[in-house]
């Protein structure tokens, strides 16, 4: 299998720009060539008389594709000589004399093959074609010149453009990143730190309990080192980290605790933000459930709705106590409401920086009593 190429960086791509605009700058003139050649073999001359075409092509391409060259001079100079108002007169200077180098030594180019293609028809005099030259080509080069300059910086300022343009939305995906770290790396210490503190009361009653408890712990940081750095991680491995979750959760809330987790296998290898479940049945647990309380349940459901991944957690404790309702219809960005703890405020913060207005969350009380938690999500994967 072939590893896929790296990203291109800013610097590469201006690289590959610069290139690509030299090559276009050089190739260019084959399109006046060869029309030039055309003209001068089926139409001739001035004068009406016609050449061949491989001696039209000779002399119509050489005087046309000496701009090829002439091209990557000019290119050279934008690239090394910036327009800066503070600085005009110097380049104004300096492009003033590289137009007068250029358009003469362009001059008696073209009157030298004037004089060499042209002597087949009616130039004979090498002094007559140079005034034939300065009469009919010297202005056209001097527009020729500022025309390449002005191309040149158009081609400069859209690169710069494009360079600044893609740092900016670097930095903005960097920043992202960075943000939604900070939000992961608040939400585990306060995970680990729930974890630990059912190991501790249980070491007072089950040592052998608690040697299992914190195993389970320690699989638990396995499986968030594993997911460290990435923002989205498969339905089956985030399925994994709150299995382990919940078997300390009944540590804590007794073997009462009835959790039931059910995945359509369609969805299983769909991709969502690691550590997005965890805070869900957490929440369910400290603001649902009471440890102690008999025939505690909690049910996790993902599936599909329509083109969207469904995400529901259910719980038969005591319900919101008026911390959030909706009308019923779901909400791509819900108001912060206090009293959801860290782990529902993150989850709504990471949620809204990874997919803006593409995803849906609702918090409503069951009229069974309880509380429902839905999130749908653009299908990743």
């Amino acid at each position: 299998m072939v590893a896929p190429s790296p990203p291109l960086t800013i610097a590469d791509e201006g690289k590959r720009l610069r290139r690509l605009t030299r090559v276009l700058f050089a190739a260019v003139w084959v399109i006046p060539a060869g029309l030039s050649a055309l003209q001068f073999a089926f139409l001739g001359d001035a004068s009406g008389t016609h050449y061949a075409l491989g001696t039209a092509l000779l002399w119509q391409g050489t005087a046309w594709m000496i701009w090829g060259l002439w091209s990557q001079v000019i290119l050279t100079l934008v690239d090394r000589v910036k327009l800066d108002t503070a600085r005009l007169m110097p380049w104004l200077a300096l492009h003033l004399t590289a137009t007068a180098v250029v358009c003469t030594a362009n001059v008696f180019t073209i009157a030298w093959l004037d004089h060499l293609f042209g002597a087949i028809g009616q130039v004979t005099s090498y002094r007559f074609a140079l005034r034939v030259a300065v009469v009919n080509h010297l202005d056209i080069q001097v527009v020729l010149y500022w025309a390449i300059l002005g191309a040149a910086y158009m081609v400069e300022f859209v690169r710069r453009y494009r360079e600044r343009d893609r740092a900016a939305t670097e930095l903005e995906q960097k920043l992202a990143r960075t943000q939604l770290e900070a939000l992961r790396m608040q939400l585990n210490p306060h995970f680990l730190f729930n974890a630990l503190n059912s190991v501790a009361e249980l070491m007072e009653m089950d040592v052998r309990e608690a040697q299992r408890t914190l195993t389970r712990v320690a699989d638990l940081l396995r499986l968030s080192l594993r997911s460290a750095g990435q923002s989205l991680i498969p339905v089956w491995q985030e399925i994994e980290l709150v299995e382990l979750y919940l078997q300390i959760a009944r540590v804590r809330y007794g073997s009462g605790l009835d959790a039931d987790i059910s995945v359509d296998p369609s969805v299983v290898d769909a991709m969502i933000p690691s550590f997005l479940l965890q805070p869900l049945v957490e929440n369910a647990l400290k603001h649902g459930l009471a440890p102690g309380h008999q025939d505690q349940t909690i049910e996790v459901r993902l599936g599909r709705h329509r083109a969207s991944l469904e995400i529901v957690v259910e719980d038969n404790g005591r319900g919101l106590n008026g911390l959030l309702t909706t009308s019923g219809r779901f909400l791509a960005a819900v108001p912060s409401v206090d009293g959801l703890g860290i782990g529902l405020t993150n989850t709504r913060s990471r949620l809204a920086m990874l997919y803006g207005d593409r995803y849906a969350f609702r918090m409503s009380n069951l009229t069974t009593g309880g509380c429902r938690v839905e999130i749908r999500l653009p299908i990743e994967g």
